[in-house]
């Protein structure tokens, strides 16, 4: 599966407590338009895991090329009850309190629609209730070959 590329987004939700969760997600994919559901897949002993048990609300930005090191930053590996500080990244507080990172090429904020036994992860399913109208970022980053690029010329 590694050899399938996919587009980079970063997750973010608020925890218990109130502080900044978020996490690099490769597995997402758009489900349905009406209603407009949108699905990511999160590993079950990853940090804010349980988390989305929880939330009221979750976003999701799609990351630009220029968003590497956001990127990196998420992916990294931490305990629960770890401390996220994106403050070095441009954003902004979504509907529940979540970050949405404008630098960003989209983004979506999401209720909990739905969270799905699947082995070692868990599908979350949420329910798009607003677009990101203030995304600037222009050329999504990619996820293949467990390495970041920036996708390539068209194929016609």
């Amino acid at each position: 599966m590694a050899r399938l590329a996919s587009g980079v987004a970063l997750l973010t939700v608020l925890d218990p407590v109130g502080r900044d969760c978020g996490l690099t997600v490769t597995a997402v994919s758009s489900l349905s338009l009406e209603p407009p559901l949108v699905l990511v897949c999160v590993m079950k002993d990853r940090f804010m895991h349980d988390t989305l048990f929880v939330a009221d609300g979750w976003s999701m930005t799609f990351l630009a090329a220029d968003q590497l090191e956001l990127a990196h930053y998420g992916a990294r590996d931490r305990h629960p009850g770890a401390r996220d500080d994106f403050a070095r990244w441009p954003g902004r507080r979504a509907g529940h309190g979540e970050l949405i990172f404008t630098g960003g090429v989209a983004a979506v904020e999401c209720v909990p629609n739905e969270l799905v036994d699947a082995g070692d992860h868990t599908i979350v399913i949420g329910r798009v209730v607003r677009v990101a109208s203030d995304v600037t970022g222009e050329v999504p980053l990619v996820h293949v070959d467990r390495g970041y690029y920036p996708p390539g010329d068209p194929v016609s």
